[in-house]
């Protein structure tokens, strides 16, 4: 990307037709602003993309975010307001415009052990959430800390899918997705293959560290002892580390977290119809 900052906003501010845009935040190579569409709220994403082949790669994956988005029927996955739009030509950044989404993200509520009613509003949303995504065959992959909202009301709201993985367009999207260290599956590991049972397995990873403040699998040290870690290591029943919960939801945690991805929830929706009904939260 050549064009200074300033002159991006602008572009971006014109092209989309959103007004008061400030900046919130950056994450990883995203640029995100608030500002108000149509007279509401809303979240403006900018996407830059550098020269040569992985200016590519950057393109490729912002419109598959937004492709995803657009297909994705959930109120437990962030919404998108406009379609991705390419800024110059070759292009210097994409841009979009989703829902404002209140709340904060799980990356700063980690910070204590969570009441268990919590976790199973996280499982709840969560799964709603993945069962959406896996029912159009997209695998997220990076379902992590800094990728889930608490909403205000409590409720979560998945987001960022930009490193999904459609099943039956490998070509385009490619197998292997490093994750984020300490949200990894086994599948995340070099050669492997992340499937829907990955992104049940991220889940149960926060689930996990909400009831215990510890680490399933402990992503410390060296990349390539933490990947010994994941592939060989079965995580300690959540149970041993908080006496406090109850059967139930140890058992879905614990089956969450099974090694061997054919021993977990095979997608979103075998997980959301083993919650109790009584325990879904749903207000």
């Amino acid at each position: 990307m050549t064009l200074p900052l300033p002159e991006l906003v602008a572009e971006v501010t014109a092209a989309l037709g959103v007004e008061n845009v400030r900046p919130l935040d950056q994450g990883g190579q995203k640029l995100v602003f608030a500002a108000t569409f149509s007279g509401q709220a809303c979240a403006v994403k900018i996407v830059p993309v550098p020269a040569g082949p992985a200016g590519v790669i950057t393109l490729k994956r912002a419109h598959r975010e937004v492709e995803l988005l657009a297909a994705v029927e959930s109120d437990f996955v962030v919404k998108l307001l406009t379609d991705a739009i390419e800024i110059s030509d070759p292009p210097e950044a994409v841009c979009w415009v989703e829902e404002w989404l209140d709340g904060q993200d799980l990356s700063g509520l980690l910070t204590s052990i969570w009441p268990e009613d919590d976790v199973w509003a996280l499982l709840t949303d969560g799964a709603s959430a993945l069962a959406a995504c896996h029912s159009l065959e997209v695998v997220h992959r990076d379902l992590s800390a800094g990728n889930l909202r608490r909403r205000a009301d409590g409720r979560f709201v998945l987001m960022d899918p930009g490193l999904a993985r459609h099943l039956a367009r490998t070509a385009i999207t490619g197998a292997f997705q490093p994750g984020t260290a300490g949200w990894r599956s086994p599948e995340h590991v070099a050669g492997g293959d992340p499937v829907p049972a990955s992104d049940v397995f991220s889940l149960g990873l926060l689930a996990y560290y909400a009831l215990t403040g510890q680490f399933a699998i402990d992503p410390h040290g060296s990349m390539t002892d933490y990947d010994r870690r994941l592939t060989e290591t079965q995580a300690v029943n959540v149970s041993l580390l908080n006496g406090q919960i109850s059967p139930e939801l140890a058992a879905i945690v614990d089956r969450c977290l099974q090694r061997q991805p054919a021993r977990r929830f095979i997608d979103g929706s075998e997980l959301l119809a083993s919650i109790p009904p009584e325990r879904r939260i749903t207000s």
